[in-house]
């Protein structure tokens, strides 16, 4: 037998040696073939199980960023819904300022402006109950939380999404300090009012100046300050009782005030030519005794709160302490938008329906909603403009939570599609093959496998060139031990 020579010098058989290399020659085969250098767990327990795990996660996350986009399309859908509700709304507050100006319009026209407040409220009703994504109802409040409060001097408004569901006695509500219009008074009589000019601003810029002649009364420049009010729809109401003047902001808050500059020194302010500040106040309490923010007549619970995150209530009544309670119901979606069983995002959509738009805001008309609007008369038009003012400024607040939330899904999925990016590399360097290795690795097998046949051909060349020889010589043997045996 003729042996071969390792690389450590250790003599082994050809045929060992080819039976080796051909089991090498068969795995690079197979590794070329499937793009794969794990093809069985022999091939690499450890490395198997980690590349599985990963191809597991990889799947997860390509579930996950389906679910994202889905998600987003959700949230668009109710934006848009909502970018059509503004635009009615933005229609019947022209309505309602059109029909304030008794002035103009007769009882024929302010009807027609009522026609059209009622069709344009149905329109809204219709976006509410016919915004669908995949068969479900989005801004009927189906996908929101529902509440009902125990006292008609406090309107429930709204939930937030991580607003927690009540128990059946509900949520506890306590005011520490009631809500104010900004408010002002001072003597007038005919001798301030001759000759007065004033300077009215309101809080949103909105301003005018009435000027009272030299020869005017106090009753005169009454009668300019109020048509000059009514004209630039200045959210403020006018009193005169014959010696003092009054103005009174018509809504509470803070930020709902007004500013006095008056041309006398000593009448109506202190000081001539120097404006005069008059501002509200809000409402302060608690919820379910977690701090809740006031803003105006509304209290909203802060949104580190464990159970009334976001929930809103309105208080129109004139006593603090325990005011009431509420009830609430909380069903807002929840997108699973990661790859574990928790990672989800709650998001509450809004109830749009002219009934639960507008709710809170004080009136001399009684009016507790958008759906109940009238523009019978001047006075009934403009609680109509604040309630329309009221519901659009609920619209925007809904509009940017969910601009919010489209803005936390994009980055959500830029984050998830990286994931995936940086996962499907780390799994593939564990499980393909390197081409070009492998390549190499075959040829080099080949080669060694065409050098083993040669030399064991050769090897049996030599062994039959060996018998040959010895059966010559055998032959050539065979006379000769005749020719002894005779002798």
């Amino acid at each position: 037998m003729i042996l071969g020579i390792r690389n450590d010098g250790l003599l082994t058989d050809p045929l060992v040696q080819l039976a080796n290399n051909n089991k090498a020659l068969s795995k690079s085969l197979e590794r070329l073939s499937t793009g794969s250098k794990l093809n069985q767990g022999a091939d690499g327990p450890a490395s198997l199980l980690l590349s599985e795990q990963l191809r597991a996660q990889l799947a997860s996350l390509e579930q996950a960023l389906e679910n994202t986009e889905l998600s987003l399309s959700v949230v668009q859908t109710a934006d848009d819904a909502l970018n059509e509700v503004g635009r009615i709304l933005l229609g019947i507050r022209q309505s309602a300022l059109a029909a304030s100006n008794s002035a103009v319009y007769n009882p024929s026209a302010v009807a027609g402006l009522q026609d059209q407040v009622r069709t344009s409220l149905e329109a809204i009703d219709r976006v509410s109950q016919n915004t669908r994504f995949g068969g479900k109802n989005l801004l009927d409040g189906s996908f929101g939380g529902a509440g009902v409060t125990n006292d008609s001097e406090l309107v429930f408004v709204k939930v937030g999404p991580k607003t927690a569901s009540s128990p059946v006695s509900g949520y506890t509500v306590d005011v520490s300090r009631l809500p104010r219009r900004a408010f002002f008074e001072a003597g007038l009589d005919d001798d301030d009012a001759a000759g007065l000019t004033l300077v009215l601003e309101e809080e949103d810029g909105k301003a005018i100046t009435v000027r009272n002649g030299p020869d005017s009364n106090a009753e005169m420049f009454y009668s300019k300050l109020i048509q000059a009010v009514e004209d630039a729809n200045m959210n403020l109401r006018i009193g005169f009782d014959g010696s003092d003047l009054t103005i009174e902001h018509q809504q509470h808050g803070l930020a709902k005030g007004f500013t006095l500059t008056s041309s006398k020194e000593g009448v109506l302010t202190d000081d001539a030519g120097v404006p005069e500040l008059y501002y509200g106040a809000d409402i302060a309490g608690t919820i379910n005794d977690e701090p809740a923010l006031g803003n105006g007549v509304y209290l909203t619970g802060k949104t580190g709160n464990a159970t009334t995150a976001g929930l809103q209530v309105a208080y129109l009544g004139d006593s603090t302490g325990s005011v009431g309670s509420v009830s609430v119901r909380q069903s807002a979606l929840r997108f699973q938008i990661g790859t574990e069983a928790g990672d989800q995002l709650p998001v509450a959509l809004a109830n749009v329906h002219s009934s639960a738009l507008g709710k809170g805001v004080p009136n001399q008309s009684g009016f507790m909603s958008l759906a109940d609007i009238s523009l019978e008369n001047p006075n009934s038009a403009m609680d109509a403009v604040r309630l329309v003012d009221e519901a659009t400024d609920q619209l925007l607040s809904f509009r940017g939570y969910l601009g919010a939330v489209q803005k936390s899904l994009d980055h959500h999925d830029v984050v998830l599609r990286l994931a995936q990016e940086n996962i499907g590399q780390a799994e593939s360097v564990i499980r393909d093959a390197d081409m070009a290795k492998e390549l190499t690795e075959f040829t080099k097998r080949q080669i060694i496998a065409e050098a083993n046949t040669a030399l064991l051909a050769q090897s049996f060349r030599i062994r039959e060139n060996a018998l040959r020889v010895l059966l010559d010589v055998q032959h050539a043997l065979i006379p000769v031990r005749h020719t002894y045996s005779l002798l």
